[in-house]
């Protein structure tokens, strides 16, 4: 993202030579061709209800706090981020009107509303949760309350169809997390008066010189600051945002729509919020502070797109009178006078509704709302913007109904998609489509609206969104994820650092995203059809939260109108492959007949989700018995350490190795432990360390490696091993230790039992094993679930197995950790070869995915068998 990001330009002109020049420049065009009109479509090039499902878990990529531990995170590559987001310092360092690591918040204001910003008195903030921008980790705020609203709008004008489809459960998951950000960001004193509003959390020139999973992101490297708006007080002056303030007053009043019957009392809370946050922009005018990347042109939308919400929730007419309202010489006095200056004034919409300008969304609300409430003649007036903005955005293919000479068209690329802009072109064209099928809802209420208008508007939304399917020259379908047919192919570059899994902070590497982004749209084609699916390419290939929310909408709509006739599909995402988090690479630096130096790369790749890991291990197994056999022991063996990559962290924590521990002395079997304890970390460390055996009585050098378990394989270039085991937290969780066969006694026969003669069956020392189930994770219609493998015995196990039946209508679809065999409802899960052998008392965890009926996920019974 640059600071020229997303069009950020208004475009509202006066006159036919102004609206041509601008729509020709902000497209590219170099003349005044336009390629033809496109076909208005009659059916959905791919399956609209799978389309709409994958949509919204593009919203589950972009969670930005505890998701995972709240247990609503769907995606296994996406875990908790932001901690620090629920703990930002109640204080004042800022610069240049921004904090840097605090706030924004003046301190005199902070002393008199200490009790009311910081009621539990930690001297910190919660602003956790809310949304990640697009491939970035800000929350920015006029992007994100577009985005929430939008979403909402598509919910509220067309439930039916998320009903249908199975989606809405999921669409208020996002919803709420959503609004339940900005209900933390809204700070009220006694009177219910807003003193502090945040809207925006981290700094995008931090932030973006990091490319990484949000998960691995340091907090005190990327400092997150929120930025807030507040009212003048005694001793300081007003910061508004009355932008800002305004459309997340819009996207909470919605949320109180659409969940009022089924939720009334968080409705109502959003509700109350949402009028106060809208008192405080009124009163507070000005815009806020974009950060150089969201620079807002006006508030007069935001306030106008607030208000005419309120109106519909309320019914209360002075929120409409505060658009609508003009003097007695009939010129505009109200929102409305920023577009329409005077009464002469020709404004025509050729933009469309989206985060800088939502002029295309108040019109398509205040026409239908307003009629009967104002003179006719105005709302005629805002019917024609709303009707002709539509009309507009088809490139011809539906004509202006007011004027058969009014030629002025969006122009359209060669295979006829309509492109306002090629900076996510497709972000606007699915806003237009929404603002298009919303006509076709309300078209009765048309006083000037021919019969069939609606009709043909919602053939011409569909048409794009055939295009973004794939129905294009490049066969490309712009929705990471999705393919509608055989032979076509999707985005799969999206400029998006979770979904990339960069370990390096490079946009290159690795070449190949690590994660599918589902359902995101990423910015589209240029004015050629011409696109880059490449991850650098901003441009073209960007993805973000105003990006999914008119696609997510109008397929909701298209599915309403077209969808009839396909069969609902029911999506969720796919398991990825089964990963090995942790690994042990090691090269042999010096051998002699005195010493071993050896370099352990630990690693730690863990991507189901990224995290840091502060609890790794991993053992060396070396062999003495060349010592023994000359009359030297253990003793003669020292440890020496020669590097620690930890050390470098400047944390003071470090690796620590211990040992010689034996295996078994009598054969001289010992290993040692590098332990990575409290070094928390992602990727690689390396621990370069040396075994150094003295000289015996007769100052001979008798150390010998060759015979070393863990030395076995290894050069002098690093070298993957399963031969030096890594544990977590104490569990063995890569490789294989040491197998060792018990030295039996020196005479070779058995104690008599004092009881009489030895007892046949198990023994304490005979392998056993148990296992315990536990479900993690459930939703509508399945479920996860982690299973724990415990030894049991009282000495070592090679490998073992665990069985149970399914319960009625349950499946399992997919494990990791094991091996699966399903027989009719007889599952079993056996070990894999780097996870069988557990020491007495070794645990290892293994999971599973699986589907479900109505009722809850069972825990079954298990059995487990060990060998």
């Amino acid at each position: 993202m640059s600071v020229l990001d997303r069009g950020k330009l208004r475009l509202c002109a006066v006159g036919a030579s102004v609206v041509a020049l601008v729509a020709g420049a902000m497209t590219g065009l170099t003349g005044p061709a336009r390629a033809a009109a496109p076909t208005l479509a009659t059916t959905p090039y791919g399956n609209l209800s799978k389309a709409l499902a994958q949509s919204i878990y593009f919203y589950d990529a972009e969670k930005s706090g505890p998701a995972r531990s709240l247990k609503r995170q769907p995606l296994e590559w996406r875990g908790d981020s932001e901690p620090t987001d629920s703990k930002i310092p109640l204080a004042n360092d800022a610069k240049d009107g921004l904090g840097t690591k605090a706030t924004n918040l003046p301190a005199a204001l902070i002393e008199k509303y200490r009790s009311v910003l910081d009621p539990d008195g930690d001297g910190a903030l919660d602003l956790s949760g809310g949304m990640h921008d697009a491939g970035d980790h800000v929350k920015f705020g006029l992007p994100q309350a577009y985005a929430a609203s939008t979403l909402a709008w598509g919910l509220y004008e067309f439930k039916d169809a998320y009903a249908k489809t199975g989606t809405a459960e999921h669409l208020l998951d996002e919803l709420h997390w959503f609004n339940d950000y900005f209900l933390r960001s809204i700070f009220r004193d006694s009177s219910g008066k807003v003193v502090a509003f945040n809207y925006m959390v981290g700094r995008g020139g931090v932030d973006h010189t990091f490319w990484g999973p949000p998960e691995l992101q340091d907090g005190a490297k990327y400092p997150r600051p929120a930025t807030f708006a507040y009212p003048a007080g005694s001793g300081w002056p007003a910061a508004p945002a009355s932008d800002q303030a305004a459309q997340t007053a819009a996207a909470l009043t919605i949320m109180s729509q659409v969940v009022k019957e089924s939720d009334p009392a968080y409705s109502a809370k959003c509700l109350d919020n949402a009028k106060a946050l809208y008192a405080f922009a009124t009163a507070n005018r000005g815009l806020g502070n974009g950060d150089g990347f969201y620079p807002s042109a006006s508030d007069a939308d935001d306030l106008s797109w607030a208000a005419v919400w309120l109106y519909a929730a309320t019914g209360t007419e002075s929120y409409l009178t505060d658009i609508t309202a003009k003097d007695s010489k009939g010129e505009h006095t109200g929102y409305l006078k920023a577009i329409i200056t005077n009464s002469q004034s020709t404004w025509q919409n050729i933009w469309v509704h989206s985060w800088d300008s939502v002029w295309g969304g108040v019109f398509a609300k205040l026409a239908p709302l307003s009629k009967g409430v104002v003179p006719d003649a105005d709302n005629e007036e805002y019917w024609y913007y709303f009707r002709w903005n539509c009309e507009y955005w088809t490139g011809g293919a539906v004509k202006h109904t007011t004027s058969a000479s009014d030629t002025n068209y969006l122009s359209t690329t060669p295979a006829g998609f309509s492109v306002v802009a090629t900076w996510g072109s497709a972000r606007y064209n699915a806003a237009a489509q929404l603002q298009a099928l919303v006509y076709r809802k309300y078209e009765a209420k048309d006083p000037k609206g021919p019969t069939g208008l609606g009709e043909k508007l919602s053939r011409w939304a569909l048409s794009q969104t055939n295009y973004i399917m794939g129905d294009n020259p490049l066969h490309r379908s712009y929705i990471v994820g999705f393919t509608a047919a055989p032979g076509d192919h999707h985005a799969q570059h999206p400029h998006h650092r979770a979904a990339h899994g960069s370990t390096t902070n490079d946009m290159n590497v690795p070449a190949t995203h690590r994660h599918t982004l589902w359902g995101a749209l990423v910015g589209g084609p240029d004015a050629t059809d011409a696109h880059k699916d490449i991850t650098t390419d901003y441009v073209l290939n960007e993805v973000a939260v105003d990006y999914n929310a008119g696609l997510t909408s109008a397929l909701a709509g298209l599915y309403q109108y077209f969808g009839a006739s396909q069969d609902v599909v029911t999506w969720t995402p796919p398991a990825e492959p089964v990963e090995t988090p942790f690994t042990v690479k090691a090269q042999m630096e010096q051998e002699s007949k005195e010493r071993t130096q050896v370099t352990l790369q630990i690693a730690n790749f863990a991507t189901h989700p990224p995290r840091l890991v502060d609890t790794l291990s991993a053992r060396y197994y070396f062999d003495i018995s060349e010592l023994i056999a000359k009359g030297q022991g253990i003793e003669d063996v020292k440890v020496v350490t020669y590097y620690d990559q930890s050390s470098v962290n400047g944390t003071g924590i470090t690796a620590k190795i211990s040992g010689p521990v034996a295996v078994d002395a009598a054969k001289g079997i010992y290993y040692v432990t590098v332990s990575w304890e409290g070094v928390a970390f992602f990727g690689t460390l390396d621990y370069h360390f040396g075994l150094v055996a003295a000289q015996d009585s007769t100052w001979t050098a008798n150390w010998d490696a060759g015979n070393d378990y863990s030395r076995s394989g290894l050069g002098t270039s690093f070298t993957v091993t399963e031969r030096i085991p890594v544990y977590e937290n104490g569990t063995l969780v890569y490789g294989k230790e040491q197998p060792v066969t018990p030295t039996p006694s020196p005479s070779g026969s058995q104690s008599p039992s004092p009881t009489g003669p030895t007892p046949t069956g198990p023994t304490p020392t005979d392998k056993v094993c148990t296992a315990t189930y536990e479900v993690s994770e459930e939703w509508e219609s399945g479920y996860q679930a982690n299973i724990t493998v415990k030894n049991s015995g009282t000495s070592g196990i090679r490998g073992w197995k665990i069985g149970w039946t399914l319960a009625n209508g349950e499946k399992v679809t997919q494990s990791w950790g094991g091996t699966l065999t399903a027989s009719g409802s007889a599952i079993t899960i056996a070990s894999l070869a780097w996870n069988g052998s557990l020491g007495a008392g070794a645990t290892v965890k293994i999971g599973l995915m699986g589907g479900k009926g109505a009722a809850a996920a069972a825990v079954p019974a298990l059995t487990c068998t060990a060998s």
